[in-house]
């Protein structure tokens, strides 16, 4: 089985693209992303919680350790919380990094940003991965597994149909206070049980929509008006389609949409 991937981002109305605080990334050994092996493909998103400092590069450096560890950080709910730990092992090192970049720019750490440094970073997490098994008889089976924090979401759609939608199920179900990853906390057992995973069996032409929570929210809100907003997705950048910014600006725009980051990754099987 084959895979396409395409991925879009749009940074807030009234920031800068270089204040982006979501995060995604790909398996590194992918190079054309217009056909590839889906046995293997993993995806991680991630959006940083503003109200923290540095949730940008927290975000950054989740993405990047968890795509690294796929597939195995899927496998259990221990092999999770255990890579999220790891995680936090290279924050001191990334934190190192930015309090130089500051010193180098005469901007240095300031004592009233001290506190939110103290307390770290928080970001929401989701992670999948993609796999091919041959089976008994001769076929082979298709499988997604997700794995994550907070309230990034995976949407499955087959024969024009909404199937999966994890881990939110209704519009309503998003907060402001979703669950998030800290990137000084050490606590195995609390990462393991705030995690939510799920696994689907994939068939030729399914779509795979991941997005943060601004593009979800709106998904599902879509949805349960009977649209089909993943035929919007699916259209992006195509002749009769938009872009996925003049699709986020509209939105944001008639109030449909939350004015946040925003980010998707759409991936298509044959």
């Amino acid at each position: 089985m084959r895979a396409s991937i395409s991925s879009h981002h749009l940074h807030k109305e009234g920031s800068l693209e270089e204040e982006y605080e979501d995060a995604f990334a790909i398996t590194a050994d992918v190079r054309v992303l217009e056909d590839v092996a889906a046995d293997g493909l993993g995806i991680a998103i991630s959006d940083g919680a503003s109200e923290s400092i540095l949730a940008g590069r927290w975000a950054r450096l989740l993405v990047r350790h968890f795509t690294a560890a796929i597939p195995g950080v899927l496998s259990t709910r221990d092999a999770f919380a255990h890579h999220a730990v790891l995680a936090t092992e290279q924050w001191g090192l990334s934190v190192d990094e930015y309090v130089a970049e500051r010193e180098a720019d005469g901007r240095p750490i300031q004592w009233y940003e001290q506190p939110k440094m103290d307390r770290g970073a928080f970001a929401t997490l989701l992670v999948v991965g993609l796999a091919v098994t041959q089976q008994e008889d001769g076929g082979s089976l298709a499988t997604w597994v997700a794995a994550g924090i907070g309230d990034c979401a995976l949407f499955h759609v087959r024969d024009n149909r909404l199937l999966t939608s994890f881990p939110m199920l209704d519009s309503a179900d998003f907060t402001s206070s979703p669950a998030l990853l800290n990137s000084k906390s050490r606590d195995r057992d609390l990462i393991a049980d705030r995690m939510k995973t799920h696994v689907g069996i994939l068939r030729q032409k399914d779509n795979l929509y991941v997005c943060t929570d601004a593009v979800a929210a709106w998904f599902l809100g879509q949805a349960e008006r009977q649209g089909r907003p993943w035929e919007t997705f699916a259209n992006l950048d195509t002749a009769g389609g938009q872009t996925f910014a003049d699709l986020v600006d509209e939105e944001r725009m008639g109030g449909r949409m939350r004015n946040d980051d925003s980010t998707l990754i759409h991936v298509t099987v044959w």
